[in-house]
């Protein structure tokens, strides 16, 4: 009986001395090369042989140490710029996104994608009762999917900037001088406490795949699954969000230097300028 072997999973036959093919072409070439060098041509053998072991060495490195993929990064890595403008074509290749439509994300090779924001919790102040069946939750929503999800965490600089803002609005309403100088005081002991202990802010995604090949189908299977999930992270007591077109944007534009976070949102210096110039106003 046959078994279909797994996509993600690499499949080689052994031929002879429980080599693959590329391996035994690899050795073979390599030592006859080697044989030939030291052999048949009137170098000194102490040239001969060291060029010989080098030649065995890159054989080995290629037939068991995939010397190959490394050369090529290297050479990618040595000769390709490292470096690419915002707007540039080059980017466009590198992050291999096509295009953002449609609250979905359309890479360069056809595939599209989906993205979940899911708000933590602090899970070790729970009760250990209400820890199970956050648990038990969690292993039910596992269970229950039939595709691959790819869970994700960022850590970037926390950012409090708006809610003090908002809060300094309301201290300004007041019209109270004692609860101004207590916001002023508060306000630089959380940017300095921040600041000091370098305090982070951690965002969790997960990326939904489709697997249908017309773009209508993976679209109504993406819907499909997002309300899965979501529905299966409700049971953890998780908020969760689709990501819109417009935060799918922001999302990738904020990996790029110069962009800064703001809430659920990412927008360059100039953009919260501009709001902050308007709430002054």
């Amino acid at each position: 009986m046959g078994y279909e072997i797994p996509k993600n999973l690499k499949y080689e036959e052994k031929i002879i001395f429980n080599l693959s093919l590329w391996q035994a072409v690899c050795i073979g070439a390599t030592a006859a090369m080697a044989a030939i060098l030291i052999l048949k041509t009137p170098l000194p053998i102490e040239v001969s042989g060291s060029i010989g072991l080098l030649l065995l060495g890159i054989g080995g490195g290629l037939a068991f140490f995939n010397l190959k993929e490394h050369a090529i990064n290297f050479a990618n890595f040595a000769f390709k710029p490292r470096q690419f403008g915002y707007l540039e074509k080059e980017m466009k290749k590198f992050i291999e996104i096509n295009s953002v439509e449609e609250n979905s994300v359309i890479l360069n090779n056809g595939a599209i994608k989906a993205i979940i924001q899911v708000q933590p919790i602090n899970f070790h102040i729970l009760s250990p009762r209400h820890q199970e069946a956050i648990i038990s939750a969690y292993k039910d929503f596992l269970n229950s999917l039939d595709f691959p999800i790819q869970i994700v965490m960022r850590t970037v600089n926390l950012s409090i900037d708006e809610y003090l803002a908002r809060l300094e609005a309301r201290v300004k309403k007041l019209k109270s001088e004692r609860i101004k100088t207590q916001f002023t005081e508060f306000a630089a002991f959380v940017r300095q406490y921040i600041a000091e202990h370098a305090v982070k802010n951690r965002l969790f995604y997960i990326v939904i795949p489709s697997d249908e090949k017309k773009r209508i189908d993976a679209l109504n299977q993406l819907s499909i699954r997002v309300t899965l999930c979501q529905e299966k992270l409700k049971n953890c007591n998780l908020v969760t969000k689709r990501l819109s077109t417009n935060e799918l944007v922001s999302m990738f534009s904020s990996y790029f230097e110069g962009f800064i976070e703001n809430g659920n949102e990412y927008q360059s210096v100039i953009t919260l300028l501009e709001k902050k110039r308007l709430v002054a106003a």
